[in-house]
């Protein structure tokens, strides 16, 4: 019991929480996907509203009259209700509720990829905190030892001052540095505080010690592969193309409006007078009725109608084309953007071991009267600047890597964390296809079959992407930075040392071999 006891009372270490997490929580709660998910559920019910236009309609009806007329001396008054029944069953539309369904079906497809793109987004915003808050946490260190090390720069002028070793200039140097560094510091923990507020806001909670991110799969070998894949996955796109197919269906939808309709409809009750009752004097109504309507003139409504209806599908298909594009596009400004990134974080890693060994060398220096205070300020500011620079670059590479999978369609939750149960909205659909379904519905849709013009017409050829042309301009992807080059935490600047040539990193290059020493005592 004590054991026990002892072991309550010891505090267990926080859990880290990872990218995993975080895209977790905002799939679960986040507003916007939220939002989009009940968003495609309500376009699920238009399917279900269309689809019941085949069934029969069913109203029960009551009336009650009273009348009362007087002429001069005399007066008369009445009274009347009734109660009936009725029925009314459409039996041919002429393709016009066809039509309808399938532009409600389409409209229902497109729906679903909105909110894959939605998703989508949402990841990438997640993706960004998260990495934001990282990378400012990691500024932040930074500007701390910044200003830490002008700090102690100022410290030891200072104490050189008064044995006439440095000049008020020196000091006054280092005393600006310092504010200015201080000024940085400021600035870095208030973007910070908006990085976890951003967070905040995206994932649903506050963050707390975060993991480094993990690797994002699905990237392409070639940036071909890129814009294939995007033109077959992409969420706008795909989109756009359940878009047109939806107003092709409505072409189908308003050339039903020129063909004969028809319906049966029934109906059944009982009527008399109310006032006295009596239910041996109400007699039966009974009536049925086969309405058939043919549209003769319409003074060219119906032509028009069809001719606005294939209007908006040629626009539809301008707009598949447009979308097109601008995939095509997206892919290359994440190719690009993930290109310039991966070789920013080389090139930054390179600059912060060069910058570390010239400031660690400026310092050495500056005791033998080889550099100035100026020289040893500038290089502890190009050294905090690299430093900055490396941990910006390495952010935009991980954010460039979300930016082209979601270009190319291929960005979800389970992309970063594939333990997430998927929520299929076909899955949806189906729930509610056929809810309240009557026997005389598919009946009804096969009659409506006949003679009718069909909705699911062939799209034209430009609408599959033949000769559709492609950027050629596109950079050549470098390989992925080593992951000491992401991953390394970064030295602390006031921990920077003296090298000797045999310790330069290989990552800095080679400076060649030093002059030979003179031959004399010196």
């Amino acid at each position: 019991m004590l054991g026990s006891v002892l072991l309550a009372c010891i505090p267990l270490p926080a859990h880290a929480e990872t990218l995993m997490d975080a895209v977790e929580s905002a799939y679960a709660t986040n507003p916007t996907l939220v939002e989009q998910r009940y968003r495609q559920k309500s376009t699920n019910e238009n399917y279900v509203q269309t689809r019941g236009q085949y069934g029969p309609s069913i109203s029960i009806t009551g009336q009650a009259t009273y009348d009362y007329q007087k002429l001069r001396q005399r007066s008369l008054d009445s009274n009347e209700g009734e109660l009936s029944i009725g029925v009314r069953q459409p039996v041919y539309s002429g393709g016009r509720l066809r039509g309808a369904l399938a532009e409600a079906r389409a409209n229902v497809r497109g729906s679903q990829e909105q909110l894959r793109r939605v998703e989508g987004e949402v990841v990438r915003l997640v993706i960004q905190a998260y990495g934001a808050v990282l990378r400012d946490q990691q500024r932040l260190e930074v500007a701390r030892e910044n200003v830490a090390a002008l700090r102690e720069q100022l410290a030891e002028r200072r104490a050189r001052r008064k044995v006439r070793d440095a000049t008020i200039t020196d000091v006054a140097q280092s005393d600006a540095r310092l504010a200015a560094g201080e000024s940085q510091l400021a600035s870095a923990e208030a973007q910070l505080a908006i990085s976890r507020g951003d967070y905040l806001r995206i994932v649903g909670h506050e963050p707390g010690e975060l993991q480094p991110m993990p690797e994002l799969p699905g990237l392409p070998e070639t940036i071909d592969e890129a814009f294939a894949i995007a033109d077959q996955e992409n969420a706008n796109l795909t989109a756009a193309r359940f878009s047109e197919e939806a107003s092709r269906a409505n072409i189908a939808e308003q050339r039903g409006n020129q063909r004969p309709q028809a319906s049966i409809s029934a109906s059944a009750g009982k009527a008399g007078p109310l006032s006295p009752y009596d239910r041996h004097n109400l007699e039966t109504r009974v009536t049925a009725q086969i309405t058939i309507t043919q549209p003769i003139f319409q003074a060219g409504t119906i032509r028009s109608r069809i001719r606005q209806a294939e209007d908006q599908n040629n626009a539809a298909q301008a707009i598949v084309d447009g979308e097109r594009r601008q995939a095509l596009q997206d892919v290359v400004l994440a190719w690009s953007q993930l290109s310039a990134a991966r070789v920013a974080v080389v090139a930054g890693r390179r600059q912060v071991e060069a910058a570390q060994i010239t400031f660690a060398g400026m310092q050495r220096e500056e005791q033998y009267g080889l550099r100035s205070t100026t020289d040893v300020l500038n290089a502890e500011q190009e050294l905090a600047s690299a430093q900055l620079t490396l941990l910006s670059s390495r952010y935009s590479e991980y954010v460039a890597r979300a930016s082209l999978l979601l270009a190319m369609g291929r960005l979800d939750a389970r992309t970063v964390n594939s333990a997430i149960p998927a929520r299929d909205p076909d899955a949806e659909f189906k729930r509610v296809r056929w809810r309240g379904i009557s026997p005389t519905e598919p009946a009804a849709m096969l009659l409506d079959r006949i003679g009718s013009a069909s909705p699911y017409a062939r799209p034209k050829v430009d609408l599959r992407g033949a000769n559709q042309p492609k950027p050629t301009s596109a950079t050549t992807m470098p390989p992925p930075p080593p992951k000491d080059s992401v991953e390394e935490p970064l030295t602390p600047i006031s921990k920077s040392r003296v090298v000797t040539a045999a310790e330069i990193p290989s990552i800095v290059g080679d400076y060649g071999d030093p002059p030979p020493l003179p031959d004399g005592p010196r």
